[in-house]
């Protein structure tokens, strides 16, 4: 949200008029100013129905979990209240504990329509306007980036925000796409690009029936020219406005907010002027003193502060605090720059090069790796309109459970629990507790890794949360994808982000095989801090998934296996048909981008991953008919026996419960493995311990010693190997 203005002596400052006589006259005017407010309506009317049309949905008992009904939160204290109390239904008892959230939802967003409407309010049309003649033109320098998907994309926007009718889609094109352009630069005037400015623009675009790659166009043309502007920013200047960033004063002087100050300029930043800012289709557009007004601080000749604080420059203080806060529990910690030139890792946004700036930032989050740059393929898949980043977290914990996976789905005890009569509905198994019992015996080997990776995938969420609310990605949307633990790390990020109240930074959201829960008032909670889509992608035949999470929360529902129900605007794609496989997500992310017809993909890399998803799926099908390499003989040796999973040190060992938004609690217990293996819960320290009973107390103590011994170099500290 844009910052609280300090309060000064003196007269209140006035913003200059938005004189926009040269592109509209008085009736299209007030026709755009009934839109803006019509858009505004529609948006807060969506955030109160993201909390007033929940309803409790029941699945069949094959097709998903139902969740167990809300629990009263009050004691009554009359009979009356007892009364009262009991004919309240699951959904009244739901949204008992989500009413502050609705009401803090609604204010901010009514902060933010707040400004916007007194924006709105300042355009003025002299001498009844010229119609839309043409006062400035001259050629446009700014680069094409081509966009892969854009008829796909803007029937998606179409579809996911109806047209509202405007006399303003009669007008010429090129008018249409300079109004679109108008209200991108007076947005970005807050200071800020937020969800709600973007969303906003989208509606206007299909309104006006204006193409989405004409307003994705807009924003790659603006992001290059102010990203000119800070430029080769110099670290003792970053240094030293981030020293002044709890001084409003001297933060806002460039805005004209502070009426000592110089006011407003009406002269346009010289990047913008050479890229043609303020005009479209080749020049035609507004003067460059209108520009300047639109864009107001941070469009000016000095506007370094408020540029800077739009790309995150000085916002990234607070978030490597965050990161030292969290070294003790994150071992590794990383954003990695997928386009552009070659990078190892983001250290500072002031480091990121002005021709890789983008307007929107999206984070590709992976859930295991099992090559080395697991944690970077499936993100190739985004397009270059976007500033993508890949996350790099945890790689030792995530190494070893994409090996302790693929080590299982590659054995003979997977193909025979595939064959074993207790191999059923995946929903059964988990209600009865039946499992086959060659998976059971193997379980030793999968389930220490995911213990942990669970573990440090909510830590991270939490620390992907800090540096968001932070504004590590300045004053822009963000939009998160990730697959299996990936997307546990944004289940945790957005529950987190939804207690802090950080509205308005995510955009949109794509959760592959999730496992988190699927009840209503924590998707109702993930909904509200995101304004765009949010998206489950599931695959009811994800048996390995179901085994997983049998030592979770998984009474309230598994979000990979099921979709979910009764909370309004949250889209289900269903990949049951081609995704029997937990290991086969990544090799999907592209396609099933184009089938949600996400804004920007790259079909040239998706195209690419064809061959390989086609290997993959084929060994797959080869193992399940038992056609396996002879060598890899899997888990089953000839004496029948199961081989050792990966052994854990006592330092590497996590907490074992972990907190879901509603309440409720996952507590990650290692099962009986065939009789062989013993389990012990330590209250003291919440720790899972898991061993054999061929294994010696003393065996156990040097194993744990070794690996408590290794060198403090072998490890990685807040993203820097140390």
């Amino acid at each position: 949200m844009p910052r609280h203005i300090p309060t000064c002596k003196g007269p209140p400052f006035k913003r200059p008029e938005v004189d926009l006589s040269a592109m509209l006259n008085v009736e299209q005017m007030k026709q755009l100013q009934v839109i803006m407010i019509a858009i505004m309506d529609e948006i807060q009317a969506q955030i109160r129905d993201n909390f007033d049309k929940m309803t409790i949905t029941p699945v069949g008992p094959t097709e998903g979990i139902t969740a167990p009904p809300a629990p009263t939160l009050t004691i009554p204290t009359s009979p009356d209240d007892a009364t009262a109390n009991s004919k309240r239904t699951e959904i009244d008892l739901a949204m008992a504990s989500l009413t502050e959230l609705k009401r803090e939802a609604l204010g901010h967003f009514g902060k933010w329509r707040g400004l916007v409407f007194k924006r709105v309010q300042e355009i003025v049309i002299k001498n009844g306007g010229t119609g839309g003649h043409v006062v400035r033109q001259g050629p446009q320098h700014a680069p094409v980036v081509p966009l892969m998907t854009g008829d796909a994309s803007n029937a998606q926007h179409i579809q996911d925000y109806p047209p509202m009718y405007t006399a303003l889609c009669n007008l010429p094109k090129e008018k249409r796409a300079l109004i679109l352009h108008t209200m991108l630069l007076m947005l970005l005037g807050l200071d800020q690009y937020s969800t709600y400015s973007r969303i906003a623009l989208i509606k206007l675009a299909t309104a006006m029936e204006v193409p989405t790659y004409v307003l994705l166009q807009d924003e790659y043309r603006v992001s290059q020219a102010l990203a000119q502007i800070i430029k080769g920013i110099s670290a003792d200047e970053v240094a030293q406005k981030r020293a002044e960033e709890g001084k409003p004063t001297k933060r806002w002087r460039s805005n004209g907010n502070n009426p000592g100050g110089p006011g407003i300029s009406d002269v346009l930043a010289e990047p913008l002027v050479a890229m043609g800012i303020g005009t479209v289709f080749g020049g035609i557009g507004v003067s460059t003193s209108v520009t300047a007004t639109l864009l107001a601080g941070i469009g000016a000749a000095d506007s370094t502060v408020a540029v800077g604080t739009l790309f995150g420059l000085y916002g990234a203080r607070q978030g490597g605090k965050t990161m030292d806060a969290y070294a003790k529990d994150i071992q590794d910690f990383a954003l990695i720059p997928m386009h552009g030139s070659p990078q190892s890792e983001l250290l500072d946004p002031k480091d990121v090069p002005a021709e890789n700036r983008r307007m929107r930032v999206t984070i590709g989050i992976s859930g295991w790796c099992t090559e080395e740059n697991d944690f970077q393929y499936p993100w190739k898949a985004f397009g270059r309109l976007n500033e993508v980043y890949a996350l790099r977290w945890e790689l030792e914990a995530l190494s070893k459970f994409g090996a302790a996976l693929q080590t299982v789905m590659k054995s003979t005890a997977w193909s025979d629990a595939k064959r074993d009569p207790a191999w059923q509905n995946v929903f059964t198994s988990l209600k009865t507790s039946h499992w086959p019992d060659t998976l059971i015996k193997t379980s030793k080997v999968m389930d220490n890794p995911w213990t942990i990776a669970m573990v440090r995938a909510e830590k991270t969420g939490l620390v992907l949360a800090e540096i968001l609310n932070n504004k590590v990605q300045g004053e822009r949307a963000v939009s998160l994808v990730g697959y299996g633990l990936g997307a546990r790390v944004i289940y945790a990020c957005l529950t987190s982000l939804s207690e802090k109240r950080a509205f308005g930074v995510i955009e949109n959201v794509v959760l592959f095989g999730a496992p988190c829960p699927s009840e209503i008032r924590v998707w109702t909670a993930m909904k509200s801090v995101v304004t765009g889509r949010l998206i489950n992608v599931y695959s009811k035949n994800d048996y390995l998934l179901g085994f997983l999470y049998r030592t979770c929360a998984w009474n309230f529902g598994i979000a990979g296996l099921q979709p979910i129900e009764g909370v309004p605007r949250v889209e289900n794609v269903d990949l049951s048909d081609c995704i029997n496989n937990h290991l086969h997500y990544p090799y999907h992310i592209g396609n099933v981008l184009l089938q949600l017809r996400w804004e920007d993909a790259d079909l040239v890399e998706i195209n690419k991953e064809l061959p390989k998803r086609s290997l993959v799926m084929r060994e797959g099908r080869n193992l399940a008919q038992g056609r396996r390499d002879g060598n890899n003989p899997g888990l089953r040796e000839k004496n029948g026996n199961v081989i050792k999973g990966p052994r854990i040190g006592q330092n590497q060992k996590d907490k074992a419960g972990t907190k879901h938004a509603n309440g409720s609690k996952d507590r990650f217990v290692t099962k009986q493995l065939g009789g062989k293996t013993k389990q012990t819960w330590n209250q003291g320290n919440h720790h899972v311990h898991s061993h054999t009973e061929q294994d010696s107390p003393k065996t156990r103590r040097e194993r744990n010693r070794m690996d408590n011994q290794r060198p403090a170099g072998a490890h990685r500290h807040g993203g820097y190997q140390v």
